[in-house]
């Protein structure tokens, strides 16, 4: 695939959306539920792999099937927004598996990137399957099934700390068929939104990640600390003035204020809300030079 700058692969993977992805010289290794995804960058094009198969895996995942320029459209009368698209071009939402993203965003409470990275790597480590390639070695998403067989010591183990109950109660749901993906995917957002909050261990914030990134909710708009910022700071003529207040002392947003701001900013940005906030998020993150 020649190089383009409509899409940058390697941004795209280090923009808080997915942690298991290590490079050695100029190839990214991910792992992507049973898959090991590979993609090398030379100077003029760049080869996908992975095992095992997958065709074209680049175009799914890095949702190359999506009408950009349309998408981007949408958004032509926010000058803030517009200058981010072409500052942070090729900047793309990733397609995630759907299980393997449930169990990042709930290991993502809380804590950093990097941390999420070790407590994701160490279960997959321990409840994945090993593959050696180019003889370098890697591990397998940990399965459903294999999570809730697991002990809570054993998760724990894994440096999770309280998250292993988060994590426990995600797989029992989803072994059990108590959830299921084919419901998340047919039910629309505010519907998907309260079965996911219906379970321990996930919040709005934690459920808007996989609506956004794992289930096809494009309106999604996940708001954590970064974001709280970013709407002060650009779209704060947008919100309440109660609200406004309460994110300019940094303090966590109730889950009755996290509803009714996730809702303005949803209203404001429509149907693809969820690029903006890529967009956003990556933007104050790298405002404040903060490592990916």
């Amino acid at each position: 695939m020649l190089l383009d700058s409509r899409f940058n692969p390697e941004i795209s993977i280090n923009s808080g959306q997915m942690f298991l992805w290590e490079k050695y010289e100029n190839s990214w290794y991910g792992t992507y539920g049973n898959y090991i995804l590979k993609f090398t960058i030379t100077k003029r094009e760049i080869e996908f792999h992975s095992t095992p198969r997958f065709d074209n895996w680049q175009h799914f995942i890095f949702r190359l099937d999506d009408n950009i320029q349309e998408i981007f459209a949408n958004f032509s009368k926010d000058s803030i927004l517009l200058n981010l698209l072409k500052e942070y071009d090729g900047l793309r939402l990733i397609r995630q598996d759907p299980y393997q993203c449930m169990i990042s965003f709930a290991c993502a409470s809380n804590t950093n990137i990097s941390m999420i990275r070790r407590m994701l790597k160490n279960l997959s480590m321990k409840f994945g399957i090993k593959k050696e390639i180019d003889n370098k070695t890697f591990f397998t998403f940990p399965t459903m099934k294999n999570l809730y067989k697991a002990s809570i010591n054993e998760l724990c183990s894994c440096s999770v700390g309280y998250r292993a109950k988060a994590i426990k109660s995600i797989a029992e749901k989803v072994v059990t068929g108590e959830l299921t993906i084919d419901e998340l995917y047919r039910s629309n957002y505010d519907d998907a939104r309260k079965i996911l909050t219906g379970i321990y261990g996930i919040g709005n914030k934690i459920a808007d990640c996989i609506l956004l990134f794992s289930l096809e909710k494009t309106e999604a708009f996940p708001i954590d600390v970064w974001i709280g910022r970013v709407i002060f700071k650009y779209y704060k003529g947008l919100i309440d003035k109660r609200i406004a207040t309460f994110m300019n002392a940094d303090k966590k947003l109730s889950d009755n204020q996290y509803l009714v701001l996730s809702k303005i900013m949803r209203d404001y940005f429509g149907k693809y809300g969820g690029y903006a906030q890529q967009y956003l998020f990556y933007h104050i993150r790298n405002l404040e030079m903060k490592k990916w």
